[in-house]
């Protein structure tokens, strides 16, 4: 990373003084670089759940049309305005083109990570690099509280990614889904 871009990250998550979580916008890993999600993010969107191998069970996958994956991208946007959902889109340093999302989703005792990357970027640990940069945002951040993900049970990569990160299983309330956490105050980067 660039030493003039360590000033943009001294300070990824701040509680402003209405208690509300504020989010470094832009923060870059080796060769990936984060920004929240636009609107002309969207026919990256399409282009990804509308492939034949993105799992048809994923509510993403309901997006069929760009219109759809614009009004997507809007809603987030504006969820990042309103402090309700943390979307970043992430595309590779030397291409304009986004291949994955990461978000944080604020709920009553912890954050939320949810992610997904495009079929042609699979198994190449793209997923994990991503989750693993914006866990290492929020660790220097300060924040020491919990990290919450899940995934269909049918879901064995994403629950490898979540393993390899340091996440641990725990029980879950619904059949379909394997619940995890991670406890930032003991997260090694």
């Amino acid at each position: 990373m660039q030493k003039g871009r360590h000033a943009l990250l001294a300070f990824f998550i701040l509680v402003d003084r209405k208690g509300v979580l504020t989010f470094t916008r832009q923060f870059e890993c080796s060769d990936l670089t984060f920004r929240p999600v636009v609107v002309d993010d969207a026919v990256y969107l399409l282009k990804s759940v509308g492939s034949d191998l993105f799992p048809k069970s994923l509510p993403l996958a309901d997006i069929k049309t760009l219109t759809q994956a614009r009004e997507w991208c809007l809603e987030r946007a504006l969820e990042w305005e309103e402090g309700k959902c943390y979307v970043w889109s992430c595309r590779h340093l030397n291409d304009s083109q986004v291949i994955g999302q990461v978000t944080l989703l604020p709920l009553e005792n912890c954050l939320a990570l949810a992610y997904w990357i495009s079929p042609k970027c699979w198994g190449k640990g793209i997923a994990t690099q991503m989750c693993k940069a914006l866990l290492s945002q929020v660790q220097s951040s300060g924040y020491q509280g919990e990290i919450w993900a899940g995934v269909h049970s049918w879901n064995h990569k994403s629950a490898s990614v979540l393993k390899n990160l340091g996440f641990q299983e725990i029980t879950s309330s619904n059949a379909n889904t394997v619940e995890y956490h991670l406890a930032m105050a003991e997260y090694q980067v």
